[in-house]
C-alpha cells in the first residue's frame, strides 16, 4: 500500500474514538490519509487529533471559502485511490443510499471513482432495521463495500450487532482491496503457520518429535530385515523415559506450558 491515497471519512457516533487508530494503521503501511470530518463526528473528536496522527490539514467543511477557492471537495473526490467511511453511523448510510450531497463527505462519496467502503457502527436495533438493512443493500448493489458490523458489547450497554472493526482489521481490508496487481496484499487475519507431523497430524508449536537415528542406504536390499535391524537396536538403547521428562521438564520452565511429547 506504499504510497496510496486513502480518504477516511469520519462520521458522528461513538466508535469515531477509534478512528485515529486507523489513521495510524494505514500510515503504517505506506498509505497517506487525507481525513474529512462530518459535524456529528467533531462533537466526539477534535480535527487536532486527526491532524496530529495523519500529518495533514483535515477538512470538514463544504463552505470552507479559502478550501472551495480551487474547487477542493473535486480536487479531494480525485486525489483519492480509496474512500473509507469508518464509522459509518446509520444517517450516513441512509444520506448515502438516496444520493444526497449536503456535506463535503456525502459530496465527496458522489463525485469520486474510487472504490468506496463503509465500516458501519450503531446501535444493534438501529442496524437490524428494515430501513438500515434496505439502505446497506441498495449501496452494495451499486458495488460500495460494507464491512462489518461486529458483534459485542455496545456503549448503550446492549449487546448485539453493530460494533465497528477494529482498526488493524480495517487497515488490512483497504490493503487487500488496493493492492497492486501481482503483489501479495497484507492477510484479513493473519494466517498461523502449523506443522504437521508424518502422521498428517497438525502438531503443536512447542511439540517435539523425537526420533532415532538411522543410516540411509541406496542398495536395493534395504528392505529387508537385516537392514532395518541396526534402527531397532538404536532406539532400543535410548532410554526414553528419562529423555522425556527431561525435554518436558526443560520446556516447562521456559514456557510455562506443558508441552505433548510424541515419540
Amino acid at each position: 500500500m506504499q504510497g496510496k491515497r486513502v480518504l477516511l471519512g469520519v462520521t458522528g457516533g461513538i466508535a469515531a474514538y477509534k478512528s485515529p487508530d486507523l489513521v495510524r494503521r494505514l500510515r503504517e503501511q505506506g498509505a497517506e490519509v487525507q481525513v474529512v470530518l462530518t459535524s456529528g463526528a467533531r462533537e466526539f473528536v477534535t480535527p487536532t487529533t486527526f491532524q496530529a496522527v495523519s500529518g495533514r490539514e483535515v477538512r470538514s467543511d463544504l463552505w470552507d471559502p479559502e478550501a472551495e477557492k480551487a474547487m477542493s471537495h473535486i480536487e479531494l473526490a480525485r486525489w483519492a485511490d480509496f474512500v473509507i467511511i469508518a464509522p459509518a453511523t446509520a444517517d450516513f448510510l441512509a444520506r448515502l443510499a438516496t444520493g444526497q450531497a449536503d456535506d463535503l463527505l456525502t459530496t465527496l462519496c458522489l463525485a469520486t471513482d474510487a472504490p468506496i467502503a463503509l465500516a458501519p457502527a450503531m446501535n444493534r436495533l438501529m442496524w437490524s432495521n428494515p430501513a438500515t438493512q434496505a439502505n446497506v443493500a441498495t449501496l452494495e448493489s451499486r458495488g460500495i463495500h460494507v464491512w462489518g458490523p461486529g458483534e459485542g458489547d455496545q456503549a448503550c450497554g446492549e449487546v448485539g450487532a453493530g460494533r465497528m472493526l477494529e482498526p488493524t482489521q480495517l487497515a488490512n481490508y483497504v490493503s487487500n482491496s488496493i493492492a497492486p496487481a501481482g503483489q501479495l496484499a497484507v492477510p484479513e487475519k493473519p494466517s498461523k503457520a502449523i506443522d504437521v507431523s508424518d502422521t498428517g497430524r497438525p502438531r503443536s508449536p512447542i511439540t517435539i518429535v523425537v526420533r532415532a537415528s538411522c543410516p540411509r542406504t541406496t542398495s536395493p536390499s534395504s528392505a529387508s530385515t537385516s537392514m532395518r535391524r541396526p534402527c531397532a537396536s538404536a532406539a532400543a538403547s535410548v532410554n526414553w523415559s528419562s529423555l522425556v521428562l527431561s525435554l518436558k521438564s526443560r520446556l516447562k520452565r521456559a514456557s510455562g506450558v506443558s508441552p505433548r511429547v510424541e515419540s
